[in-house]
This record gives structure tokens, C-alpha cells and sequence, in this order.
């Protein structure tokens, strides 16, 4: 089905943008006693994806300025789907973009904004994660599993290969940690290895262009149907 297709976009790219401040790690036996404590955690504050509303229809295709170099971009709305949307490059700086579904549908149009990639350091990909508002957001509402899905995409800043959101979200805080590899693919394995080493299996590159998106409803929803179908006997 649609919906659990991710699309992965392959293509060359040079640095785009800086890397976000040094932050101490958190630990993530802390975490788990303060949360079976119920001692509230501070997050650290992290920068967030710059987005778009500057959205126009012409004909069958939407026009929008990229959020980091402000030149005018073109998607075409077939390449979207209604679900999980679409990703694009840009073509001045070649950051990447998610672009919601809901653009094709022209559904929840208020709530959608376009989402430029953020440049992140792979190993401080997990301090950057955990702190994100929307994850924080997701884990208070018990679906933070959906972001396997839609709400996370992973690529390297210079050969932009697209990472699996599973690997992502998994990434161990410090290197003791134990991964269990026997749930990933064998490209996801390759995948955590390399990130584990701080760098893209591909290219050796150190930085990522993440991006961290809102879950539209039509989501969720999409997301609650196929479960219930799941369940149907």
C-alpha cells in the first residue's frame, strides 16, 4: 500500500548549510529512571526546520519559494501522493524538501507548511531527536511509532541517500549502548553501522538534512484505518 511505501531520492549535492551547537548528551538510563519517577525533563532547546505557506496552484503543479535560498521552487501534483506526500531538491541549493499530500488533496491546507532539510550532525543526531518538540508532542499522545512512517526523513547532506526513519529514530545516545540488529533489514544494518561511526555508509559524510515534520490528521488517520483492518477478522 501506498502509505507504507516510503519513496528514497538519490542524487549528488554539495554543503548547504551549518551544523547545530554543541549540546552534552543525554543519557538514556536517566531518562527512563526520571520517567518511572515522574521527574520532569528539561529539553534542551534545538533549532527547528524552516518551512513555507507561500504556496500557489497553477494548473497541476504548486509553486513555493525554498525556505533557505528563497528561490522559486515547482512541484508537480501527480508525483504526490495523497498520503505521504512527496520529497523534491532544490534546484539553487539542492536542500531537500517534504511536501504534505494534503497539498494534492487540498485537505487541512491551513495547517500545512513545506519543510526545508536541516543540516544535523550525525552524532548528534540523537540529542537533536529526543529534544524535538514533535517527538515530545508524539510520545504524549502513545503514537510516536507513526514517525517509523511519516514526520521523519533522514538524508546525507553531500550524495543525498535517503536513511530508513526506523534506523533514525533508533540511534543510541552513547556508544555502550546495545542495538538490536536482528529487527533491521540488512541495508538497515549497513545503515546503523555507518551512523554509529558518525558518517553516511555511501559517501563518508558526517552531516544530515533532517527533517522533522507535524503529522497532518489525515495521517493518523490513514495510519488508525489500516490498523483496525489489521484487526478485522
Amino acid at each position: 500500500m501506498a502509505f507504507w511505501n516510503r519513496k528514497k531520492i538519490e542524487s549528488p549535492s554539495d554543503d548547504v548549510s551549518q551544523d547545530i551547537p554543541d549540546k552534552p548528551a543525554i543519557l538514556l538510563d536517566k531518562e527512563q529512571r526520571a520517567k518511572s519517577e515522574n521527574i520532569p525533563q528539561k529539553r534542551l532547546k534545538i533549532p527547528l526546520n524552516k518551512t513555507t505557506v507561500d504556496v500557489k496552484y497553477v494548473r497541476n503543479t504548486i509553486v513555493f519559494p525554498c525556505p533557505i535560498c528563497n528561490e522559486w521552487n515547482t512541484a508537480d501534483l501527480s508525483d504526490l501522493d495523497p498520503i505521504m506526500g512527496g520529497d523534491l531538491m532544490c534546484l539553487h541549493c539542492q536542500v531537500m524538501f517534504h511536501i504534505p499530500g494534503g497539498y494534492k488533496t487540498k485537505t487541512e491546507l491551513s495547517n500545512l507548511k513545506i519543510y526545508a532539510g536541516l543540516p544535523v550532525a550525525i552524532r548528534k543526531f540523537p540529542i537533536f531527536y529526543w529534544n524535538h518538540p514533535t517527538i515530545n508532542e508524539l510520545d504524549e499522545q502513545g503514537i510516536t511509532g507513526i514517525i517509523i512512517q511519516y514526520g521523519l526523513w533522514g538524508y546525507c547532506q553531500k550524495c543525498h541517500h535517503q536513511f530508513s526513519a526506523a534506523v533514525l529514530m533508533n540511534l543510541p545516545q552513547t556508544a555502550g549502548e546495545v542495538v538490536d540488529y536482528r529487527s533491521l533489514s540488512s541495508d538497515e544494518m549497513v545503515e546503523m553501522k555507518s551512523l554509529r561511526q558518525g558518517s553516511c555508509p555511501y559517501c563518508s559524510h558526517r552531516i544530515l538534512l533532517v527533517i522533522i515534520s507535524d503529522v497532518p490528521h489525515y495521517v493518523i488517520s490513514a495510519s488508525e484505518n489500516l490498523a483496525h483492518r489489521w484487526e478485522e477478522d
